[in-house]
């Protein structure tokens, strides 16, 4: 059992008590993030209740009178997931932005044994001295994800930056090195993220005919995904590399040392969902008999993973707002085929939804 009490300790002139267990915070955070494992589980399952919830406690509020505003705020809270993590690379990261917050709260009080209940104060102060430091909104809004993950909190209740899908960013080529040029070319053809490239084995790799290739591999939260590449030029490059393994008696297609460079490697996932975003519309736009082939491929994976299709594939996705102006002042379209961006969604990055693929990658 963690006991506690009060220690005051001297911040800015001024004498503050604060409250200090026998473990340090990052011991409890860590043993709190543990416990909310649930790496077998279905997360579709909690979504499916979580909404069943929602839609139950709006139909309520709504008999009592409630506003639309009300309503939305505490549905909005509600989550059935709330407590449970289904990735061990989410809890990694979720690992890594609570370490940032017990610096913070090690720094500001000189002490690393806050309790979980006295750290839980000083969230809002920790977004704070981020903004001040000048960390984007990116960074500002993970390590809050992680925090209020951790802790239970609503994102909502704290002040921080609004994090766009579209924003101007350093040029990641900067971070490429010699080593790491196979690594670079191999996940510019694939798409696959580093994980899973530094997982790829040469048996993962399936050659469906002379332009077509499949590649299996267990992606983030443990899903079994197929990428489906097109191109002569993809095929023959993977079987040059398939050719190099096999030469050096390697199961898997990178070494390990391939596999960790520092490249910026989901930079290369974005240009080769690009690339396939552009190719798939180009071969629509020449033959509007591929269409109907092309959502009827989007409806068969969807069927495949015990999903359901929700976005209208007929009507074009039109960015708005903030992320408008921002697409236009780099030169991006704000106007996006639907059909062709479900297809790179499911098939190079398996996503079930086009928003985060246009926002996150074809817009970059």
């Amino acid at each position: 059992m963690n006991k506690f009490n009060k220690i005051t300790v001297c911040i800015e002139g001024k004498n503050i008590k604060v409250e200090v267990g026998t473990y340090t915070l990052r011991t409890l955070i860590i043993k709190k993030l543990n416990g909310m494992a649930a790496f077998k589980e279905s997360k579709h399952q909690y979504k499916i209740w979580t909404i069943s919830k929602r839609k139950n406690v709006r139909e309520r509020l709504a008999l009592e009178g409630k506003s639309k505003e009300e309503i939305n705020d505490i549905c909005n809270r509600i989550n059935c997931f709330k407590w449970k993590l289904f990735a061990k690379r989410t809890k990694i990261d979720y690992i890594e932005g609570n370490v940032q917050f017990c610096h913070f709260l090690e720094k500001k009080y000189r002490t690393s044994y806050l309790t979980l209940k006295e750290a839980e104060k000083h969230i809002q102060e920790f977004v704070d001295d981020l903004k001040a430091r000048n960390r984007s909104s990116n960074t500002i809004h993970d390590y809050l994800a992680a925090v209020c993950k951790t802790f239970g909190k609503y994102m909502g209740d704290y002040d921080h930056p609004i994090r766009h899908g579209v924003c101007l960013k350093d040029d990641p080529t900067k971070y490429n090195t010699k080593r790491g040029e196979t690594t670079r070319d191999v996940a510019l053809i694939s798409g696959l993220r580093r994980y899973e490239l530094g997982h790829l084995k040469v048996d993962d790799i399936k050659f469906i005919d002379c332009q077509t290739v499949h590649i299996f591999s267990i992606g983030k939260g443990g899903k079994h995904n197929r990428t489906v590449l097109k191109g002569i030029v993809a095929v023959s490059k993977l079987k040059e590399y398939i050719r190099e393994a096999e030469e050096k008696g390697s199961d898997f297609l990178l070494t390990k040392a391939e596999a960790r460079v520092p490249d910026a490697l989901h930079y290369c996932r974005a240009i080769c969902t690009q690339n396939t975003y552009y190719a798939v519309l180009q071969e629509m736009e020449n033959d509007p008999a591929k269409r109907a082939e092309y959502i009827q491929k989007i409806k068969d994976e969807f069927k495949r993973c015990g999903r359901k299709l929700k976005e209208n594939l007929d009507k074009p996705y039109r960015l708005r707002g903030y992320n408008r102006e921002a697409a236009l002042s780099i030169g991006k379209p704000i106007v996006y085929d639907r059909v062709a961006a479900m297809y790179v969604s499911l098939f190079i990055l398996h996503h079930f939804r086009t928003d985060t693929t246009i926002l996150h990658y074809l817009v970059k």
